[in-house]
């Protein structure tokens, strides 16, 4: 009984953040004003979510009802230190015309510190709350200090070359277009 009653909750808690993942990335571009920012935002949202479970399938290959909820629990967190970085960086490119690289420095000059810290003390409290003796809260926390601690690496190592590629790109395509116009004048 148990067990199908979990395999409810694992199927209604993947549908239901897929919708938020959905709307996560709707609300993203809106925020962001571009749509490639918003959806390359994707990515570094889930990737720490998907690497924590890959993590404790390596570690215990175990999903009890308790670790189902991890997955949007995390979710808010990850996607709070990608806005924060985002934003920054966005704002460093657009709005005091920085490079690419300019702006993951300042990016990280203004959000870094903040991002660490907050990643040190929500996963410090959860590695607290792993040594409860109640194997359900034990296993969340654990797999929420894990993904708390990814999301942190690959906000700082995945995130900014991401960043660079895109707007690379996009700066690329609007030195061309200039270059253009000064022909054609």
């Amino acid at each position: 009984m148990f067990s199908h009653i979990t395999q409810r909750q694992i199927y209604s808690m993947i549908s239901g953040n897929l919708w938020a993942i959905f709307l996560i990335s709707l609300v993203m571009i809106f925020a962001l004003r571009n749509v490639k920012f918003g959806l390359v935002s994707i990515l570094p949202n889930i990737l720490p979510i998907l690497a924590g479970f890959g993590v404790w399938g390596l570690l215990v290959g175990e999903i009890d009802s308790g670790l189902a909820m991890v997955f949007g629990m995390t979710l808010g967190i990850v996607v709070d230190d990608t806005v924060h970085f985002m934003t920054k960086y966005l704002r460093a490119v657009n709005e005091l015309g920085k490079s690419a690289e300019d702006a993951v420095r300042y990016a990280f000059s203004t959000v870094g510190k903040a991002i660490v810290v907050t990643s040190i003390v929500l996963s410090s409290g959860f590695i607290i709350l792993a040594q409860s003796s109640f194997r359900m809260n034990s296993g969340m926390a654990q797999m929420t200090a894990i993904t708390i601690v990814l999301a942190l690496l690959i906000d700082f190592f995945l995130l900014p070359p991401l960043l660079m590629k895109f707007t690379k790109k996009e700066q690329t395509t609007i030195s061309q277009t200039k270059n253009k116009e000064l022909e054609l004048a």
